[in-house]
């Protein structure tokens, strides 16, 4: 069985928290492990967190690509995938994110959004081209770790704290020979709310 690390940045959406997590505890193919990285969380984050059978990363705050990577530093799962603390994972995510996983294969799933907005999107093919007018991968994609250590992690420059890590990572996996794959299922419950990142 392939394995996967689910990392999951902590920065102030501890009322979100649980239902996350517990959202990832509930798959129906299980994470192998889930890792909780606080980005300097001055809320009940952690506290949160201590609950459940769970990794606890605890570091000054360095912005989302340095909580990522500091989360992959400490994986051992073979494929990791990023979750945002506020959103939610639907019971078969990690189950068809692994149907289509590859050792440099990049996978994304549809999502549905919900709270302030609501649609559903699938992902567009993603290709090179494409990727260099606009992000088509969703943050909470699924990806080796081995693609991860090429390619350097995700970039912790001050520009990349726009919201732009995840991105800018897709790209550099893309010239380092990444392959996408997209699925139809909407695995993830993205969470639009007044605070929430793009």
């Amino acid at each position: 069985m392939e394995t996967l690390s689910v990392i999951i940045p902590m920065y102030n959406y501890g009322q979100y928290l649980d239902e996350a997590i517990q959202s990832v505890l509930n798959q129906s193919v299980k994470a192998h492990e889930i890792i909780c990285v606080s980005d300097g969380a001055i809320d009940n984050s952690v506290e949160i967190a201590r609950k459940y059978p769970v990794i606890i990363v605890e570091k000054e705050n360095g912005g989302l690509a340095s909580t990522r990577n500091a989360g992959a530093k400490v994986a051992t799962g073979k494929y990791l995938m990023s979750f945002d603390s506020d959103d939610i994972m639907r019971p078969d995510c990690i189950k068809e994110h692994l149907k289509l996983a590859g050792d440099n294969t990049i996978v994304t799933c549809g999502l549905m959004a919900f709270g302030s907005e609501t649609y559903t999107a699938r992902p567009e093919p993603a290709t090179v081209e494409l990727l260099m007018k606009r992000n088509c991968i969703y943050s909470n994609s699924l990806f080796p770790k081995v693609l991860w250590e090429k390619v350097g992690g995700f970039d912790e420059g001050e520009t990349m704290r726009l919201g732009l890590e995840d991105w800018e990572c897709w790209i550099r996996m893309a010239g380092a020979g990444a392959i996408f794959k997209r699925g139809d299922y909407i695995g993830l419950l993205w969470r639009r709310h007044p605070s929430a990142m793009s």
